[in-house]
């Protein structure tokens, strides 16, 4: 009996493990999978200081990958598969980087968040996906300089957050070619180097007793600001790319 009922523990856990396979540009989609750094299994990463949290195991190389057309501004929508596990959706990009987007790492500085869903009229994020075929809708900010950029999409389960390292972390990176007028995105953070396993929103004790999920903030940092300089060195930040500036298209801002 007992054995049953840690077989279908772990079938059920197994179960709600994921994957990003699918990304669309206003609402144009490269196709299944393509684009995307595949990772080489569902598995979640929990150990934040290895570099296979900046695009999962084996993501920090996108030899073969396509890199996909977009433009500043364009709407982002990914598509995960589904899980039942509590936690917040949030994005990061990396770039312009020198070169090609597939020979870029991602280790290190230069990641700024451009979007975030925590828990919001009663739901996480994960649940508010669920309803919507477990796809997410976002804007690139307006002010970016043309050039290759990782986009990082991160699912972050926190059913086991109430243990040091039980938190789960999936992850999806995907390649893309942005056209732009130019402009610069801060703060920025280095990956890995800003999660530690003891951060109050990684490592939550109480999470089934007492936490109060409307009070959560996901790792990261908060969403960047893009700005570009104009001539004589004044700064112009655009309407659309100031604070929290990453509208999403289902209504949120």
């Amino acid at each position: 009996m007992l054995k049953s009922i840690a077989a279908a523990s772990l079938l059920a856990a197994a179960s709600a493990h994921q994957n990003l396979h699918q990304f669309w540009v206003n609402d144009v989609s490269p196709g299944y999978e393509v684009g995307i750094r595949r990772a080489p299994s569902n598995n979640p990463v929990t150990n934040v200081k290895s570099n296979d949290i900046v695009c999962n195991v084996g993501g920090t190389s996108g030899a073969g990958v396509t890199t996909v057309a977009a433009r500043a501004g364009d709407t982002i929508t990914v598509q995960w598969d589904q899980s039942s596990h509590p936690g917040p959706i949030t994005h990061f990009l990396y770039g312009p980087v020198n070169g090609a987007a597939a020979s870029a790492s991602g280790v290190g500085t230069g990641w700024f968040k451009i979007d975030e869903l925590n828990y919001e009229g009663g739901r996480w994020a994960n649940e508010i996906m669920s309803a919507k075929e477990m796809k997410h809708s976002f804007r690139l900010p307006q002010r970016l300089a043309s050039g290759e950029y990782l986009l990082r999409s991160e699912m972050l389960a926190l059913h086991g957050a109430q243990t040091v390292e039980g938190a789960q972390f999936y992850i999806g990176c995907a390649q893309l070619k942005i056209t732009g007028p130019g402009g610069s995105c801060s703060p920025k953070i280095s990956l890995p180097g800003a999660y530690d396993a003891r951060d109050p929103n990684i490592y939550i004790p109480n999470f089934y007793f007492g936490f109060d999920p409307t009070t959560y903030v996901a790792p990261g940092g908060e969403v960047a600001t893009c700005y570009c300089v104009a001539a004589g060195g004044y700064i112009m930040a655009s309407e659309t790319d100031i604070g929290n500036r990453s509208v999403n298209v289902d209504g949120r801002a």
